[in-house]
């Protein structure tokens, strides 16, 4: 029994001793592994030889092959390696000639790049001088990680994407393709306010199938240079699966709306409590819409001073301007029927906010969880797609999922502070485009003047803020619509309905302050 307590007591002398020593750091080695962002960044517009000395005692990286010979749709005899590293996702390209085709999508590597030289090739950052002999294949079949970023963002900072794999949710494809035109070659993937090139070689296994007019599209972001030397943004889909959520080209002879085919009734902008995923919009049809056969798009916009580009200036995109401050859902399935009343909004689908009533059994055509998620096509996440305060914003229905900006609402309405700055620039003619509704006009009634933006001319109509703030409030839009002249008898005005967490559907969707059709 003595010798057990001995050698316990022993035991934690030892334990006590170690825990008291001073650790040597400079006695550590350091790491054989540089993270592919920290390689990129010594790139600083010169050729640079890689040493262990500018690498801080490294001499490898590590990553996942997201390249894949197989398709056809990739630089010829190019690896691209891609790598995470403290949260950053980040690439490079590495050209092995011949070799390349022993490398496929989902390929674990570790390379030794001492001595290896980067540099760019026709404004693509490169990893040369690498053979096989570099080379250790430690799998294969890994999963691959996607990256869900809109157009802008890729311009804003095209290296921070450059040789990873991107998807661009619900872009339009430019020109608009017809029947019969195909993938192969360069098309623009529309997505706001901003585009860039969806690149398909002529040997890719999906080259000849059908172009669709929109789709979310996945792919390995390449910075060239095109004729003029200026930087050519490009995505390259590996596969046709890489293509999804695709509508086809729009028939010349199809059915379209007319006018007014759907009417604004209302929207809860500031729920009680926290907003996020939280707002929604009120809708009226005036005629039978299957929307999988006539899809629309519903936008939003917000233009307080923080989320207007160039010191708050009018967005030269107008309603396709995206970032912080468009945001777009689009409608491409279900049934509305003349006279019923639909919803799109935040994915909670309470009638106000937190612990509210849930209204997911109204007939919801579409809902985002916006806070975490970008819009479909432009638009980027956010706790709030509707300000609840300050300068004006808006909410637009459009004809079609393909928004620019000069796409002409169906419908459309303003609320919120009069100031002008950040939502018309009458300079450069460029804003927000209005609909002829009961309140909007392009054309002045009076003096046959053009006025093709709100705040432009006679288009002064804005719906104030509801306060106070936080209460809890849903604006009812009501007036008389004629639904065979497609016009208003009665011109829509607005109360402001204080709503409790018990409130119930009919409240917002009956009454004598709601629109109503003939």
């Amino acid at each position: 029994m003595k010798r057990k307590i001995f050698y316990i007591v022993l035991c934690f002398s030892a334990l006590f001793m170690s825990a008291c020593q001073k650790h040597d750091f400079a006695a550590g080695e350091l790491s054989p592994i540089i993270a592919v962002s920290d390689l990129r960044d010594l790139y600083k517009g010169n050729d640079v030889t890689l040493t262990t000395d500018n690498m801080l005692g490294a001499t490898e990286i590590v990553g996942i092959v997201i390249s894949n010979p197989d398709s056809g749709n990739v630089p010829k005899d190019m690896v691209i390696l891609q790598n995470i590293r403290r949260q950053l996702t980040r690439g490079i390209a590495i050209p092995l000639g011949a070799a390349a085709a022993n490398y496929t999508s989902g390929d674990s590597l570790v390379v030794t790049v001492n001595g290896a030289i980067l540099k760019k090739v026709n404004g693509t950052l490169q990893l040369t001088g690498i053979t096989e002999a570099n080379i250790q294949k430690i799998s294969s079949g890994n999963s691959v990680t996607v990256q869900s970023v809109s157009s802008y963002s890729i311009k804003s900072n095209p290296d921070a994407y450059e040789n990873t794999l991107v998807q661009v949710k619900t872009a339009t494809v430019s020109p608009a393709p017809v029947d019969g035109d195909t993938y192969a070659g360069d098309k623009y993937l529309v997505n706001g306010a901003d585009s860039v090139i969806m690149h398909t070689e002529e040997t890719a296994n999906y080259a000849t199938e059908q172009l669709p007019a929109s789709a979310t599209v996945t792919g390995i972001l390449f910075v060239g240079q095109d004729e003029s030397g200026n930087a050519s943004l490009q995505i390259w889909p590996r596969y046709s699966t890489d293509i999804t959520d695709k509508t086809a080209p729009i028939d010349p002879n199809g059915p379209k709306l007319g006018v007014g085919p759907i009417i604004i009734t209302g929207y809860a902008n500031d729920t009680k409590g926290a907003d996020g995923n939280y707002e929604y919009f009120q809708f009226m049809a005036t005629k039978t819409i299957d929307f999988s056969k006539t899809p629309v798009a519903v936008v939003t916009c917000t233009n307080a001073g923080s989320a207007a580009p160039d010191a708050g200036d009018a967005p030269s995109g107008g309603w396709a301007e995206g970032g912080g401050r468009t945001y777009k859902f689009n409608i491409t399935e279900g049934i509305v029927h003349k006279g019923d009343i639909f919803y799109v909004g935040g994915s909670n689908k309470r009638i106000d906010g937190p612990n509210s009533t849930d209204i997911s059994s109204a007939n919801w055509v579409r809902s985002i969880p916006y806070t975490t998620t970008d819009g479909d096509g432009f638009g980027s996440k956010s706790s709030g797609l509707l300000p609840n305060s300050g300068n004006a914003g808006g909410i637009a229905v459009f004809d079609g999922i393909n928004v620019t900006e000069t796409s002409v609402p169906v419908d459309a309405v303003f609320y919120g502070g009069t100031s002008t700055k950040t939502i018309y620039n009458e300079t450069d003619n460029k804003g927000y485009r209005i609909p002829d509704n009961d309140h909007y006009h392009p054309i002045d009634p009076a003096t046959s003047a053009a006025q093709p933006f709100v705040y432009q001319g006679t288009n002064t109509y804005v719906i104030p803020h509801s306060t106070p703030a936080d209460a809890g409030i849903f604006v009812k839009l009501g007036g008389k619509f004629d639904s065979a002249t497609k016009k208003w008898i009665t011109p829509r005005s607005y109360v402001h309905y204080t709503l409790s967490l018990s409130s119930e559907l009919s409240e917002i969707e009956t009454g004598a302050d709601v629109t109503v059709i003939q």
